[in-house]
């Protein structure tokens, strides 16, 4: 427990002492995914939460699996670079994340597209806020 938590606190020493690097590590991640299958469910590709996770996860932060889950894990922002927007697409509730790139574009696993892609914010409907995990 003691070794996780000195961890954590290590990894978000290091994006406070490096917003930029971390931002542009976050979105270079992201743009590694570009192409990938959208799957919802059977393991041959990634649902909108499950990129989302997988790119912190390979930059050292853990985020829950659902889009709703990731909303509350970090502090309201203005979307920049790095940081998760959500969407409301159906009326619902939050039913879509992706990964803005600091230029008004995202990247995110879409179902519409098929495969991870970098798109414009505005180009999904429903949109509700974006969050800073660090």
């Amino acid at each position: 427990m003691a070794f996780v938590l000195l961890a954590l606190v290590t990894v978000m020493l290091a994006f406070q002492a490096r917003p930029a690097q971390a931002q542009e590590a976050v979105v270079n991640e992201a743009r590694a995914w570009i192409g990938t299958s959208y799957d919802y469910g059977s393991g041959y590709g990634v649902d909108c939460s499950e990129f989302t996770s997988a790119v912190f996860g390979a930059l050292g932060v853990g985020l829950a699996d659902s889009p709703v889950s990731q909303f509350y894990s970090g502090y309201s922002s203005a979307a920049g670079a790095g940081d998760l927007v959500f969407f409301n697409e159906y009326g619902y509730g939050i039913t879509h994340v992706g990964i803005a790139t600091g230029y008004g574009t995202m990247i995110h696993s879409s179902s519409y597209f098929g495969v991870v892609t970098e798109t414009p914010i505005s180009s999904v409907p429903g949109y509700v806020g974006a969050v800073d995990v660090y």
